[in-house]
């Protein structure tokens, strides 16, 4: 478990951003200097606040089989090589809600849950298999204070850069940064980047539970944010220093409405691999759920994106959110998706891995 505190390396490039209050609908700018960062990370553990280890709770995992016809499994999950299937369950009423997440190393994933917590499990990297302990913590605000109440507690998408963790939060759109090894469960949010409903660059206003579904990072101090709504494809934007740019980029989902997760897999030289999850219910089909993968720059998504893999309720599904991703290999990832329960006993929280040949 990757929990320790580790000294706080010099990181710049990404400006704190806020949105502007006006009666035109405007796109976030900054407001501090380039370094701003590395402010903000100090002001999330500062000299004389101690780390407070998270609190450990039971997690049961059981193995289950996406089908019990292998001709279906293969063709509702395409190219994707699947490598394991677990439904995780805890006896703690806090566990659940889960819509994003990321690997803090080899074998440890850190989740966060649309209630405001967050959420630190390991796995046996060789067998996949999680353990039975987790730990969890709620977030905090830049006061440290506990974030509270659906309007200001909706986290749903996280990225780790290795030594920050950012949180995208729906409702009070906005995104917030942890030093986490630093300061464990009583590291404070602070803002980096915040958004008016209208304020996306869409030339509309969305709807509250419709914002930063998805949250990925790139390069140390490059964030990439995907709204959970259609405008001709999913909204994506790229945040990073002192220019803040709205949500002008797209990617393709004709299939699958609505994005609620991004990765980012860096490639030495690049163009990097970006992976998205998908989803789309209605009361006929139910849940169905896209992969994709397109190269991806510092401009934005390279040519097409490549459908990985479509399914519904032909093999197991449920309310797929949270990806994570890793090359494994030269020719070889490892992708990671989590669903979200909703806290629901009709709804199941199920940890699935795969593998791709890029």
């Amino acid at each position: 478990m990757r929990l320790n505190h580790k000294t706080l390396a010099g990181l710049s490039g990404l400006a704190l951003l806020v949105g502007c209050a006006s009666n035109e609908p405007a796109a976030p700018v900054s407001k501090l200097a380039p370094d701003a960062l590395s402010d903000a990370i100090a002001a999330s553990c500062p000299e004389d606040v101690g780390y407070i280890l998270p609190e450990k709770i039971s997690v049961s995992a059981t193995s289950l089989d996406w089908s019990e016809t292998p001709e279906k499994t293969t063709k509702a999950l395409g190219s994707l090589i699947p490598k394991a299937l677990f439904e995780l369950n805890s006896d703690d009423s806090r566990f659940g809600g889960l819509s994003g997440m990321d690997l803090l190393d080899d074998d440890t994933l850190i989740m966060t849950a649309d209630d405001g917590s967050l959420i630190w499990l390991d796995f046996d990297p060789d067998t996949l298999i999680p353990s039975d302990i987790a730990y969890i913590a709620g977030l905090r605000d830049e006061t440290g204070g506990m974030i509270d109440g659906k309007l200001d507690a909706d986290s749903e998408g996280l990225a780790w850069n290795g030594e920050t963790l950012f949180v995208s939060m729906e409702r009070n759109h906005r995104i917030l940064a942890y030093d986490i090894e630093g300061c464990g469960s009583a590291a404070r949010g602070i803002p980096v980047l915040s958004f008016a409903p209208d304020g996306f660059g869409l030339g509309k206003a969305i709807h509250e539970n419709r914002g930063m579904e998805a949250l990925a990072q790139r390069e140390g101090s490059e964030l990439i944010a995907g709204l959970e709504t259609n405008s001709d494809g999913s909204p994506i934007g790229i945040f990073s220093g002192p220019d803040a740019r709205d949500f002008a980029l797209r990617l393709p989902s004709p299939e699958i409405t609505m994005l609620t997760g991004l990765d980012i897999v860096p490639v030495e030289g690049g163009p990097d691999r970006l992976y998205a999850v998908f989803r789309s219910y209605d009361p006929i089909r139910g849940n169905r759920i896209a992969i994709g993968a397109v190269a991806f720059d510092d401009t934005g998504p390279i040519g097409e994106m490549e459908q990985l893999a479509l399914w519904g309720t032909e093999v197991m599904v449920d309310n797929f959110e949270g990806i994570t991703a890793r090359s494994i290999s030269e020719t070889h990832d490892q992708i990671l998706i989590i669903s979200d329960n909703n806290f629901s006993s009709r709804q199941k929280t199920l940890l699935a891995v795969f593998e791709h040949e890029h």
